[in-house]
């Protein structure tokens, strides 16, 4: 799949919220970078974690989507600028039902992050988190490039 066109997809499915809540959803990376995946399930995990993204980004501010390929990966980033992790549930974020005593958000139930692990995950993925208080949270998915013998 190419990624450019699949990460589209994800602004265009929250271009109306992003605009609606004075946000901007920022893409960046080269037109050229494929990924072998089931781009409906990588979407929905991408999704996920633009929604966070969202969910903790103030009015006038942006989400980032950057991607780019690596000597043996493909490389996904959501980076926002928004309240950060607490340190306390860095560890705990990606179990399910896990919701933070320090969390703003009276939405969610804990299933998004632990969904989007599970998926990057299955596409022989990693995904990491780094996040500062009231600096902002990146996560990153790196997809292994199967190599030929």
């Amino acid at each position: 799949e190419n990624v450019a066109d699949m990460l589209r997809d994800v602004e265009l499915h929250f271009a109306y919220r992003a605009k609606q809540e004075h946000k901007e959803l920022v893409l960046s990376g080269p037109e050229e970078v494929l990924l072998f995946c089931d781009r409906d399930w990588l979407t929905e995990a991408i999704d996920n974690i633009v929604k966070n993204a969202l969910d903790h980004t103030e009015s006038g501010d942006a989400v980032h989507i950057t991607w780019k390929a690596l000597p043996n990966a493909v490389q996904i980033a959501v980076k926002d600028n928004g309240c950060g992790i607490h340190p306390e549930d860095l560890h705990h974020i990606f179990k399910r039902f896990y919701r933070s005593r320090f969390s703003q958000d009276k939405q969610g139930i804990g299933l998004g992050l632990p969904l989007a692990k599970t998926i990057v995950e299955a596409h022989s993925g990693t995904i990491e988190v780094d996040s500062e208080l009231g600096k902002g949270t990146t996560f990153t998915m790196n997809f292994l490039i199967p190599t030929k013998l």
